[in-house]
């Protein structure tokens, strides 16, 4: 009996660390999409800046 408990603990374990991974990616990725959109804006607005510049002239 003592080793079923054990099994189920460890998989209760690997099971926490999976979902604990799996949240870790999600955010990562979250974050990194964020970074990703706020240099396209970035990007955009210089572009915009210069095109505002040169349409000026």
């Amino acid at each position: 009996m003592g080793r079923v408990l054990d099994l189920v603990l460890l998989v209760l374990l690997l099971l926490l660390v999976l979902v604990v991974l799996l949240f870790q990616l999600v955010v990562f990725e979250f974050l990194l999409l964020v970074v990703l959109v706020f240099q396209l804006l970035q990007l955009v607005l210089v572009q915009l800046k210069l095109w505002t510049r040169s349409s000026r002239l």
